[in-house]
């Protein structure tokens, strides 16, 4: 096999970086395949290694642009060229995506629960790991905080007396939760239904009124699943209503530890 002298090596390298600056420069990323684009990104932090092989493999491996920023760096570090810094950074792209994507619509109303499965849906998509969010709405539908819980592959862990806290804090009328399955099997789990319930039963006593939650899946196709279209809310609903004017209700609600959804 013909060696390579190093030099002309990293003129090659240069010029085909400088030609794809140059590229974007004078008519932006839409005129770049998947692959020039993680390429030209990749050399933001691997300033004097070639990236085109890199960024091949990655492709190769992760199927899509979007496969590549969304997998999990542990996964990233197994692909030749990808070590700690190149990983972060891939997951920093995914994080400044969906920042991006949530300011975009942070001015946009919250009034029926279809309206925060339209905010979220493309959102919530993005996480490459289970992650918990928690809409704060005032009167109007305005969006208070959107405070985010992030979790693992396969879980994520709940501390339902700082959700409380957070949303009393914040003078919340009424509050949105959603989660996301990476298994794509959008239907709601024990742990799910329970903490459901148990929302209703903490928020009712306070006038607080939870919209719905919603269970997002991770492909582009699948269903959300809806509490309130369920049906299951209105019934937590009347379920506390019905406890609440009864001779058992003793009117205090204690919270204890976390609720591992």
């Amino acid at each position: 096999m013909a060696k390579v002298d190093p030099k002309t090596d990293a003129q090659i390298h240069h010029g085909r970086r400088e030609k794809l600056r140059q590229s974007f420069k004078n008519y932006g990323l839409h005129t770049f395949n998947e692959t020039q684009v993680l390429e030209f990104a990749l050399g933001m932090t691997m300033p004097r290694v070639d990236t085109n092989p890199t960024a091949h493999r990655l492709i190769n491996t992760f199927g899509s642009l979007d496969g590549v920023i969304s997998a999990h760096p542990d996964k990233l570090k197994k692909v030749d060229g990808v070590g700690e810094q190149v990983a972060f950074f891939l997951s920093f792209l995914k994080e400044f995506v969906t920042y991006i994507m949530a300011a975009q619509k942070k001015d946009q109303k919250i009034v029926t629960p279809a309206d925060a499965t339209e905010r979220l849906r493309e959102v919530m998509k993005t996480y490459p790991t289970e992650h918990f969010v928690v809409l704060c709405l005032d009167k109007a539908g305005a969006v208070i905080l959107q405070h985010v819980i992030r979790g693992s592959i396969d879980k994520v862990d709940i501390d339902l007396r700082e959700i409380i806290d957070t949303i009393f804090r914040v003078r919340a009328v009424s509050v949105v939760v959603a989660h996301n399955h990476l298994d794509g099997n959008t239907n709601p789990s024990d742990a799910d239904v329970h903490l459901t319930r148990t929302i209703v039963n903490v928020l009712l006593p306070l006038g607080i009124n939870l919209m719905d939650h919603i269970i997002f899946g991770s492909g582009s196709d699948t269903p959300e699943y809806s509490f309130v279209r369920s049906g299951m809310l209105d019934v937590f609903k009347r379920e506390h209503r019905a406890f609440s004017v009864s001779k058992d209700w003793k009117g205090v609600v204690s919270l204890g530890g976390g609720v591992n959804e």
